[in-house]
């Protein structure tokens, strides 16, 4: 059972709903485009401990608001045309290095770059647009590579590293960039 505990107004970030549930172990903090924020806690913590915990994520949340501002100002034209880029990119690459693939969404996605689907369909995030090109192209090689290789095998690496010279570095560069979770 989920219960309202309080409402706080923080300044710079605006109004946090509280809340206490019997299924939660941990507190956790839940931003939604809209703006929503809401602190879940599990049932006997105190407010006092609940306000600290919030204050100590103020920076959390402060930067992925600054990134659901971000993705806000993503002009709607800028979907069809991203779609385009990417689905044609897709295309290339696969021909290129012999990947069959289903079919390409573009989506955007709060946590992720890309997937791949057991049907081989490529979703990819239109935010990959705003990373540079080789960063760009390892997300889509990655997802490429996930239609013979379900999982982060040593052969799926293996694959990546065969294609990009260095499929962990590339990955490790891609932490750098954050999504507007």
């Amino acid at each position: 059972m989920v219960r309202l505990i309080d409402n706080w107004e923080i300044a710079g970030v605006g109004c946090v709903v509280v809340v206490a549930s019997d299924r939660a172990r941990y507190a956790r903090i839940t931003l939604k485009r809209d703006g929503t924020i809401t602190l879940t806690v599990p049932r006997g913590v105190s407010l006092r401990q609940a306000r600290s915990f919030l204050e100590s994520k103020l920076p959390w949340i402060r930067r992925h608001q600054r990134g659901f501002r971000a993705l806000e100002k993503l002009p709607t034209q800028n979907r069809a045309e991203a779609r385009q880029i990417l689905t044609k990119r897709v295309r290339e690459l696969a021909q290129a290095y012999g990947f069959r693939y289903n079919r390409v969404f573009v989506k955007n996605q709060r946590t992720l770059w890309g997937s791949c689907s057991t049907k081989n369909n490529i979703n990819l995030n239109i935010n990959l647009l705003r990373l540079p090109e080789e960063l760009r192209d390892y997300v889509i090689l990655h997802e490429l590579v996930h239609t013979r290789h379900k999982n982060h095998s040593k052969a799926f690496w293996s694959e990546m590293d065969r294609l990009t010279g260095d499929g962990k570095g590339y990955q490790k560069m891609l932490r750098k960039y954050k999504l507007g979770v």
